[in-house]
């Protein structure tokens, strides 16, 4: 079916919608909660157990047993793809300034592991809590190095790339064409050997439409803030081939997820982290959880993980053990400025991506 005869379906629908020893599942977990087939998508490598978009981090989500790494990329000042979500290095590392004023030299000076604390759901700095990895070498990675590590792991590995264009209003990284970032990473993407494993996700709609046009054969995912429902009617009109929400959204219920399917869109959520609410989430049928707690998503489909969830390097430095999931209630989605954006999607997107098939089926004539 053509995505232009599922946009009729996809109406209706949307209109219905409104490395250490292996642990057991816990006394309490008699037979898995959701099915096996979730993806395992550890958010920013599985940051409740490593210091965030950090090697360590993605070593530790492989050596634990998710699926996927799911990372974020921002351009240095001298245009080098370095994995990190905020605009700025303040949050994460021992470093101030925005990461786009930084060449790499710098930002690689910086202590990728200066703030992070065992357990917070992402990096929050905290004075008074325990930062044990703190100059132990943990330092901000170029994108090459998660793809060359995935490729190192052998033909017989499965695991998935999820990596974010960092580009929207408010960040002095937005480019409004969305081309800088895709420019670099498409071309590394295609000689990594891993372009059938790689999924490039962004919340800025125009990001994807060019990596859509620099290469076609690319998975992309639309990342979402406020009502999904627009998102999805936006990312079936641009070809975009899924649709991650935001997992507390009132309108990411079954119904949606079955729309989505219905267009060829999989579904993949973002950030459930206790065991309630992963498991709410994925029980809605999706394909997908993105989570900081990708042991607690591995309990509940009945998969195993190791007992340490820490790396080695945390417990050396005398880390405690920290809980598979998160045990605090998720808190209300916060009021975005973002949310304007959905109005925007449908009033504007629409357009784009019909323009944009038009532009494709006069280059194929």
């Amino acid at each position: 079916m053509t995505r232009m005869r599922r946009l009729p379906a996809l109406a209706t629908a949307v209109l219905l919608c409104g490395g250490g020893a292996v642990t057991a599942l816990p006394a309490d977990a008699d037979a898995p909660v959701l099915p096996s087939s979730i993806v395992v998508s550890a958010h920013r490598g599985g940051s409740g157990y490593a210091p965030e978009n950090t090697m360590t981090s993605f070593r530790n989500a492989v050596r634990i047993g998710a699926d996927q790494l799911e990372t974020d990329t921002q351009l240095t000042a001298d245009g080098h793809l370095v994995l990190i979500h905020d605009g700025t290095v303040d949050r994460t590392t021992s470093c101030t300034g925005n990461i786009q004023d930084l060449t790499l030299a710098q930002a690689e000076q910086c202590d990728a592991g200066y703030w992070w604390t065992p357990g917070q759901e992402t990096t929050v700095p905290d004075a008074t809590l325990p930062h044990p990895v703190r100059g132990t070498g943990i330092r901000i990675p170029e994108a090459h190095e998660l793809f060359d590590y995935v490729a190192g792991l052998g033909s017989a590995d499965t695991h998935t790339i999820s990596i974010e264009i960092k580009d929207q209003p408010g960040d002095k990284s937005l480019d409004v064409t969305g081309m800088n970032t895709a420019n670099v990473l498409v071309p590394l993407i295609e000689s990594s050997g891993l372009k059938a494993r790689t999924i490039v996700q962004s919340f800025y709609p125009p990001a994807l439409t060019y990596v859509k046009q620099l290469d076609p054969s690319i998975t992309t995912q639309l990342l979402t803030l406020g009502a999904a429902t627009p998102y999805l009617a936006y990312a079936v009109a641009d070809g975009q081939d899924i649709i991650s929400p935001d997992s507390t959204q009132s309108d990411v219920t079954a119904s949606f997820v079955t729309a989505a399917h219905a267009a060829g869109k999989r579904v993949i959520p973002y950030t459930p982290d206790t065991r309630q609410d992963l498991t709410t989430t994925g029980l809605k049928g999706v394909d997908g959880e993105i989570t900081n707690y990708p042991a607690c998503l591995l309990e509940l489909e009945g998969r195993t993980h190791p007992a340490q969830l820490l790396p080695a390097s945390s417990v050396t430095a005398g880390a405690g053990p920290v809980p598979p999931c998160f045990a605090a209630a998720t808190q209300p989605a916060a009021a975005l400025p973002e949310l304007r954006w959905p109005a925007l999607l449908v009033a504007g997107g629409l357009a784009l991506g019909v323009a944009v098939r038009r532009r494709r089926a006069r280059a194929s004539r």
